[in-house]
């Protein structure tokens, strides 16, 4: 299959080339043993930070994003932390194990498991087997992959902004998910046309229902009457499409994600799991509770004037229907006539507002870069624009804040040590258009970057670090 896997990242300086790293699993990198193959690569980056932040002050599930104010007397939490020079280590590797056998008349099975650390823990929270599947392909039918998969919305995206130094805002933010861990992928066979290639994919996935810490208190009788206050959790179920276009001179990609019933964030990410279900404050239900959905549309490619020059550029829509804050009600709870209180904040919403109720957004943000390889060298630079968000709603989520981030990098290959060998060193810019919480496409205030725009609109990083690929 001519489909590039998430474990490698490559430059190279010939468009030919380049085309053939993306559209393969780039198998002569890997240590191979018979029908065994070994893959993956260390990482190591070093980042000063001029006016970066610690993050939030006294953090609560109940308001993440440091947006709601809670009940008085209580004093305001969730402000941003005090601005300073910082410094911070990014350590993270990958591995990556196969087989496969190949039968005569040319079908071929497989089994792949990949697993990515972050200093020391998993690279996403509580899931470090990003794909682990078992797969059946033949060069004329195509393939089908079963088992834990890694999204194109994440894998793709990253493969374009790693070598501008954007993965974070490009790749990490906005909406959509980056593992599914229980999912199904048909991949074509590559259609060969004058104009260039063609390879279409779909992926559907699935996840257990999420309930509630405290699922067996869903019913609670008050004079003799029963009464459920919860819904029951959705089925989480997903959509993913995906396109590749390649000829000498481009590569085109557009992915489409759709979710029903997922736990919503703009971390684009994290894995794939559920919304606990209603959460409402009243016994008799939450009148209008809908199951939360995301969806995001992705279009991003590389064009190449000649074998030094690359331009790269990428659109996103991301689209969320809102959450409503998840409360469990714990054993604690106490009924009042027909209600009940002592709420505990067991999932955070999204785009969830003072009045109590969900809200949907629309955002549109952007990528560009251009980069320059000169023999063993490669000089980038590029930019991500998160953009204001299509909303209503009384609750300033960061809706109307923007972001800007920057990155001029260098490039260095290093053969004399090793031939799959990588430095490389950047200088970023991060800039905000208010003060206030940051767009929605990120995470959290302080995750692309480390600049709280609750207190800083500014900031500057200087970035050094290895990569190595074996």
């Amino acid at each position: 299959m001519r489909l590039r896997e998430t474990a490698v990242k490559i430059r190279m300086s010939s468009p030919r080339l380049v085309l053939a790293a993306a559209l393969f699993a780039a198998p002569a990198l890997a240590a191979q043993f018979g029908p065994l193959e070994i893959s993956g690569f260390l990482k190591d980056e070093y980042s000063l930070c001029d006016n970066c932040s610690r993050g939030v002050v006294n953090p609560t599930p109940y308001d993440p994003r440091g947006v709601l104010t809670p009940t008085s007397p209580n004093p305001p939490v969730n402000q941003g932390g005090q601005s300073y020079d910082t410094s911070s280590n990014l350590g993270l590797a990958m591995l990556t194990i196969g087989l496969k056998h190949e039968f005569d008349d040319a079908f071929k099975i497989s089994a792949k498991a990949s697993a990515r650390v972050r200093n020391g823990a998993a690279d996403i929270y509580n899931q470090y087997l990003i794909d682990g599947y078992v797969g059946l392909s033949h060069p004329v039918y195509g393939a089908l992959k079963v088992g834990v998969l890694s999204s194109r919305s994440w894998t793709r995206a990253d493969s374009f902004a790693y070598p501008l130094g954007l993965s974070t805002a490009w790749a990490e933010s906005g909406a959509g998910y980056g593992v599914f861990k229980q999912a199904i992928r048909y991949t074509s066979p590559q259609f060969d046309f004058p104009v260039g290639k063609l390879t279409l994919e779909a992926t559907y996935a699935t996840a257990n229902r999420q309930y509630p810490i405290n699922y067996n208190t869903l019913t609670k009788t008050i004079n003799t009457t029963n009464y459920q206050y919860f819904y029951l959790p959705p089925t989480p179920q997903l959509v993913e499409l995906f396109a590749q276009f390649s000829n000498q001179k481009n590569l085109i990609e557009l992915i489409y994600q759709q979710s029903w019933g997922g736990l919503q964030s703009s971390f684009t990410k994290g894995a794939f799991t559920g919304a606990e279900g209603s959460p409402n404050t009243s016994a008799t239900g939450a009148p209008g509770y809908q199951d939360p959905t995301e969806d995001v549309t992705i279009i991003e490619g590389n064009y190449w004037a000649s074998p030094q020059w690359r331009f790269t550029y990428g659109l996103k829509r991301n689209e969320w229907s809102g959450q409503q804050q998840q409360c469990d009600y714990g054993s604690a709870i106490t009924p009042t006539g027909a209600n009940f209180t002592g709420c505990f904040w067991d999932q955070a919403g999204f785009n969830y507002a003072s009045d109590g109720l969900r809200h949907h957004a629309i955002e549109y943000d952007a990528m560009a870069g251009v980069a320059y390889t000169l023999r063993l060298w490669t000089f980038t630079f590029g930019g991500v624009r998160m953009n204001k968000a299509y909303t209503s709603t009384p609750t300033e989520w960061g809706q109307s804040n923007t972001a800007t981030f920057l990155n001029l990098g260098v490039y260095r290959k290093m053969p004399e040590i090793y031939k799959n060998l990588e430095i490389y060193g950047g200088l970023g810019r991060i800039m905000f258009g208010r003060q206030g919480p940051a767009p929605l496409s990120m995470p959290n205030n302080t995750a692309d970057g480390g600049v709280d725009p609750r207190t800083s609109q500014a900031g500057d990083t200087i970035t050094i670090g290895a990569n190595l690929i074996f």
